[in-house]
């Protein structure tokens, strides 16, 4: 196992996706904020799917900085560096098209979780493709026993 700088920076986007929406870039559903359908039922609104969706982003970056700490070829590390760089976009999109946030410009998710959410998600393919250009520049790998 290699505990290098991108490993532990994966780590941190990971765990940083994972809470954000919950904590220091609340969404709307933490401060109470629900749908109210015409039989009454509550329902979370759109940026409270997008905080679950993010959750399940974070937890792959995790287990992609997993990954490259116990990866030793540089074809592994080139294939979790393409998987970090489609799991930032998808971190990207997410907030932005797939599922989105709230209508109203004003709610918290527009102005303090999707901005977070984009952040993170950018570091997260920066990252990655600083681990696909590192790990090309340390020739074929060789399988020893």
């Amino acid at each position: 196992m290699r505990l290098t700088p991108w490993v532990g920076a994966l780590a941190v986007f990971g765990v940083l996706l994972i809470a954000a929406p919950w904590t220091f870039a609340p969404v709307c559903e933490v401060h109470g904020a629900f749908v109210q359908t015409m039989t009454g039922k509550q329902l979370p609104m759109p940026c409270g799917y997008t905080a679950r969706a993010e959750v399940g982003v974070g937890a792959l970056v995790l287990v992609a900085a997993g990954a490259l700490a116990f990866g030793r070829s540089p074809e592994t590390k080139r294939t979790v560096g393409a998987f970090g760089v489609a799991l930032g976009a998808l971190a990207i999109l997410f907030s932005t098209t797939i599922i989105g946030m709230c209508a109203l410009a004003d709610h918290t998710c527009r102005t303090m979780t999707q901005p977070t959410l984009l952040i993170l998600g950018l570091g997260v393919i920066v990252v990655s493709g600083a681990v696909i250009y590192t790990s090309g520049r340390e020739g074929p790998s060789r399988i020893e026993p």
